[in-house]
């Protein structure tokens, strides 16, 4: 009776702990962007970052006509208390839900180096960090 007691404590534990952990693509309402202030096109660049794990989410906005709006878009994405997007798969369905359809991807170029080097040391994983640039189109029912 003990044992079956316990054992069902710890299921119930494992149920809750799998289910806090598991991805979340819900936005708050002080998290939202209007799809109508959005350009039509956006690139979003995502690079693995498997020291953390997960995905660094940047998008470029300098000297855009849709500056502010992109910064809140990006901060939408990155933020681990807001969509917490963790891979790639994550980023296209978010991208879905906000109103845009994937178009393309291509590599970014990068030139950063990682903190290992040499033939024998490779302390983060990589040499180099991975830049993939995706393109995304506003949904037909969205576009202005």
């Amino acid at each position: 009776m003990k044992t079956h007691r316990i054992l069902v404590v710890l299921l119930f534990v494992t149920l809750v702990s799998t289910h806090a952990s598991a991805q979340e693509l819900k936005v708050e309402e002080r998290y939202a962007v209007n799809i109508n202030e959005l350009p039509e096109y956006v690139v979003v660049t995502s690079e693995n970052t498997k020291l953390l794990g997960g995905i660094n989410i940047n998008i470029d906005h300098k000297k855009s006509d849709y500056s502010e709006v992109l910064k809140t878009l990006e901060s939408l994405l990155q933020n681990r208390k807001k969509l917490r997007i963790r891979t790639q798969t994550d980023l296209l369905n978010a991208m879905s839900k906000l109103g845009f359809e994937y178009v393309n991807a291509y590599n970014g170029r990068s030139s950063n180096i990682g903190a290992g080097s040499g033939d024998d040391l490779e302390i983060f994983g990589s040499h180099e960090k991975f830049r993939i640039n995706m393109v995304f189109k506003k949904k037909e029912k969205y576009q202005g």
